[in-house]
């Protein structure tokens, strides 16, 4: 799929690999919708993107556990954007906690809400407007925990090893409905999330595989939506300039 004269919704797009995508998504003729919790970082963005009288990006407070807030993100595109439908759909919100299963509270529920549920029900609502267009493309954000877990944050691999095969269980939308729905797994990434996973064991761990440059996991995504080869496909992105594509499997 081309990108450009496309819209897009990038949930979770405030900040991060977030932020750095829909960036890269308006420089490649996009219009993007940027659904997020942090208002003043989405402001700024959206003030950023938009020049010369040009609306390219518009910031919606979405709270992506809240599924209504979702579904808000479709029919501000298609308001906003004079009717046109939305073709790219990446769901790319999560959080991390360290010790979030350990510590015997209830903070793990909300890692699976956002990490997981909202993804799903992100994805549901994409397939239901794209249906109406003939097609589009959905990325969701998996992590390279999904293959190699965190033991400081057991739920937050949980989640992504569920949104690897969530996503692998909807290969066949590409044959039905020309939806092809993929998945990014990058490894870590220097980004406000990662920042504040503080243990030392985290800190052994990124001594030891280091960071992922942001432009690699960006490329990935760019791959995910262009390629319409890729359909149920996990791009994983271990480390700068080893990109792979976990193989297909299927009963």
């Amino acid at each position: 799929m081309q990108i450009k004269d496309k819209v897009a919704i990038v949930t979770g797009g405030s900040n991060g690999f977030g932020a750095a995508l829909v960036r890269r998504l308006i420089h490649e003729g996009a219009r993007v919708i940027i659904g997020d919790i942090d208002k003043k970082a989405g402001q700024e963005l959206e003030t950023e993107l938009n020049k010369n009288n040009k609306i390219n990006a518009i910031f919606v407070f979405c709270d992506v556990t809240n599924f209504e807030h979702l579904r808000q993100l479709f029919e501000i595109a298609q308001n906003k954007f004079g009717g046109v439908d939305v073709s790219i759909v990446c769901n790319n919100a999560g959080i991390a906690q360290e010790n979030e299963f350990y510590d015997q509270t209830d903070r793990w529920v909300n890692t699976i809400n956002i990490n997981l549920n909202a993804v799903i029900k992100g994805t549901q609502l994409a397939i239901q407007f794209m249906k109406k267009r003939g097609g589009g493309v959905i990325v969701n954000t998996a992590s390279m925990s999904a293959f190699y877990p965190l033991t400081v944050a057991p739920v937050y691999s949980s989640t992504k090893r569920a949104v690897v095969g969530f996503t692998q269980s909807l290969r066949d939308l590409n044959d039905t409905d020309k939806i092809r729905v993929n998945a990014i797994a990058p490894s870590f990434v220097a980004t406000r999330l990662t920042q504040e996973m503080k243990s030392k064991q985290f800190e052994e761990m990124i001594k030891k595989t280091g960071y992922v440059h942001i432009d690699e996991v960006i490329n990935a995504f760019i791959m995910a939506i262009q390629d319409d080869k890729f359909a149920g496909d996990i791009i994983m992105v271990p480390k700068t300039n080893r990109l792979k594509i976990l193989p297909r499997s299927s009963l």
